[in-house]
């Protein structure tokens, strides 16, 4: 079974997770906003089920997922079918690019990196969300995947890692946050940086 009948078939119980452990999404959420631009164009790349864009006021999305596009656009989202890899998009059409926990799935990060580049206007922001496989939790995602329904497949990055293939692809780095220092669901710190929080941020630049 692909990745995309996988969060198709499962969808409410991916949205379920987010309602039960509502701290951690506040935390998730809070740690991507301060690092959003306030102004322009987004568009979310792997919009799953539109959680993250309508929480942050993004109104296009891209999702392979059918069942999950559907929810998305349920939420106000326009949606647009294709994979990360290959955008269906114009050259130079947004200002900022979300991503959020899909780089795992992806079956080429960096043609994927490439091709949100391409979409960007010059200067615009790509804000990346991903699990830092190099953290306390991470590694324990890393040891227990093979038993998650979502995550039994997944290739987790570290931080280190994002930040080289933004760099091939023609990104300069310019922020970071990290959040999710358990996974027990209470209110969660938002910390500068990357290598303790789970849940890492990293805001680039396209370069030139």
């Amino acid at each position: 079974m692909n990745e995309d009948n996988v969060f198709g078939l499962h969808s409410e119980q991916y949205d379920e997770w987010f309602i039960i452990n509502h701290h951690l999404f506040d935390a998730e959420a809070e740690a991507i906003r301060q690092v959003l631009p306030g102004i322009g164009k987004g568009i979310e790349i792997g919009t799953g089920t539109g959680l993250f864009a309508s929480r942050l006021g993004i109104c296009q999305g891209v999702e392979p997922s059918a069942k999950m596009a559907a929810k998305a656009a349920a939420r106000g989202i326009q949606m647009i079918d294709a994979y990360a890899e290959n955008l269906p998009i114009g050259d130079n059409t947004y200002d900022y690019a979300l991503m959020v926990t899909v780089d795992c799935f992806l079956q080429d990060v960096l043609k994927s990196f490439q091709e949100i580049r391409r979409i960007l206007r010059a200067g615009g922001s790509f804000i990346i969300a991903f699990i830092d496989k190099a953290t306390p939790l991470g590694r324990i995602y890393e040891a227990h995947k093979a038993t998650s329904l979502f995550y039994r497949n997944a290739r987790f990055h570290t931080s280190e890692e994002i930040g080289e293939l933004l760099k091939t692809a023609g990104f300069k780095a310019e922020e970071a946050r990290q959040t999710i220092f358990t996974l027990e669901n209470h209110p969660q710190e938002i910390r500068d940086g990357t290598g303790e929080g789970v849940f890492a941020v990293i805001k680039a630049t396209r370069i030139e």
